[in-house]
């Protein structure tokens, strides 16, 4: 499992970074050549993780969702294997629809809720990743194909905490509010 898990994680990070680079390049063409104001008074940033976190994760929530939907239907609806269980059927809804309304509308409009739960978003997970590293590394049973996606997984939302909350990022949300 060590080795083929290894490929996995390498393939996936290669092809989440081209992913991403795709999703830049379209937010830097949309930032350039759109009419609207807000597209150029967003900062790349916060136009890159309403994108992610708040129209690309709940399409992938829906579409899990849909597919568990699928599956259940021609095997059965006590097929509860992988990803495909009873409660794929619930929360990834709500979850999704929550996250849509959240960052996908406020944090894209630049409403100060959106940027509440855009920081709420990324401090939630980084407890989260901190506390399943640290378990991880104290039970002894984690191994480090493991251990180093969610160390990587707790940098990139240390990192986007730590953008939030600097103070032009901060005050951007302030006064657009206020502004509107």
């Amino acid at each position: 499992m060590g080795q083929g898990y290894s490929v996995v994680v390498g393939m996936t990070i290669a092809y989440t970074v081209s992913f991403f680079g795709l999703l830049l390049a379209y937010i830097v063409y949309q930032r350039n050549h759109n009419q609207d104001d807000l597209w150029r008074a967003r900062p790349i940033g916060v136009s890159f993780f309403s994108a992610v976190y708040g129209y690309i994760l709940p399409l992938l929530l829906l579409a899990n969702a849909v597919l568990t939907l699928l599956i259940k239907s021609f095997k059965g609806w006590d097929f509860n294997r992988f990803i495909w269980t009873d409660s794929a059927l619930v929360w990834p809804i709500a979850a999704g629809i929550l996250m849509f309304w959240l960052i996908g509308k406020l944090f894209w409009r630049m409403k100060k809720g959106g940027y509440a739960a855009a920081l709420a978003i990324s401090l939630g997970v980084s407890l989260v990743l901190i506390y399943a590293a640290v378990t991880g590394m104290s039970r002894g049973d984690s191994d480090l194909y493991r251990l180093g996606s969610v160390i990587t997984g707790l940098i990139w939302h240390l990192s986007w905490m730590s953008y939030f909350l600097r103070l032009d990022i901060r005050g951007l949300f302030l006064t657009r509010e206020t502004l509107a």
